[in-house]
This record gives C-alpha cells, structure tokens and sequence, in this order.
C-alpha cells in the first residue's frame, strides 16, 4: 500500500500577493479630526461672507455672478467639491482612497486659492473679501490635516 505524496496537492489556497488586514486600508483620524470639522464649518461660513471688490459672497461666486472673474469661481467650486464634499467623504467612509484624494484636492484647491487672491489683488477695488482669505486658511488647514493622514499608511 502507497501512502498520498504530501506534495501533490498544496495545503491551501495559494494566493501570488499578500493578504492584507481590513483595518490597513481605514484610517484613525482620532480626536484631531475636530479640526477638520471646525474647517469645513469656517469653510460654510466663507461662503457666506464678501468674496470679491464688486461684493459678491461665495455663494454668488459659485453660481457665476456677473463680474466675476475665472479664477475666483474656480477656486470658489473647487473648495465646495473638496473642501466639504471629499472631507465629509472621508470622514464617513474612513478609506484611505478618499482621504488620499481628499488631500490631493485640498492641494489643488489651497493653489488655486492663492491664485485667486492674487488676481483680485490685480483687480481695481478693495481687492480680496475676507470671506476668500478665511476659504483659502480653511483649505490649507484641511490640506494639512489631509495631507498628514494620507502619508501616514504604513
């Protein structure tokens, strides 16, 4: 009688990648993710405020009111879609995938702020309202905390 060759058929499934933990593809935002929250609200409430010398509020500027330049409006809709709508993504889903993407876009948008400040002080007037320098603190709040979650996976 011939005993099985223990070596004919493998132990188990063989998979050619390693399989990773669930948990290494969530963040831990722990309690530093109050300062993301309280940026989105500064953020809301910019939108509020004067963004530009003819004194239209983010929201006008968002929706193209007349006056408006290019880069403002740009600044003003990217800061809308990353700035809250990407942050309370991550928050929610706690994906490493969205909070990268989140950072990313924060970055974008923190870039594009600084443009946008920079042409209305190009702009005849009273140059930037306080309420596109309060967005563009809040962006570049949220790019660093952002920035700082994506980088730490391991």
């Amino acid at each position: 009688m011939t005993r099985p060759d223990p070596f004919d058929t493998p132990a188990s499934d063989v998979d050619d990648r390693p399989a990773r933990p669930p948990i290494s593809r969530e963040v831990d935002f722990g309690p530093r993710i109050m300062v993301v929250a309280v940026a989105i609200l500064v953020l809301l409430l910019a939108a509020v405020l004067r963004w530009t010398a003819s004194g239209s509020s983010g929201w006008e500027v968002v929706q193209g009111a007349p006056g408006v330049t290019a880069l403002p409006r740009l600044f003003s809709i990217l800061a809308l879609v990353f700035g809250v709508g990407f942050s309370v993504a991550s928050v929610m889903s706690r994906r490493w995938v969205v909070v990268f993407v989140a950072a990313a876009g924060c970055a974008v948008t923190s870039v594009t702020g600084v443009w946008a400040v920079w042409s209305q002080n190009t702009v005849p007037g009273s140059g930037p309202g306080f309420g596109m320098v309060l967005a563009l603190i809040a962006m570049v709040v949220l790019t660093a905390r952002w920035a700082g979650w994506a980088f730490s996976r391991d």
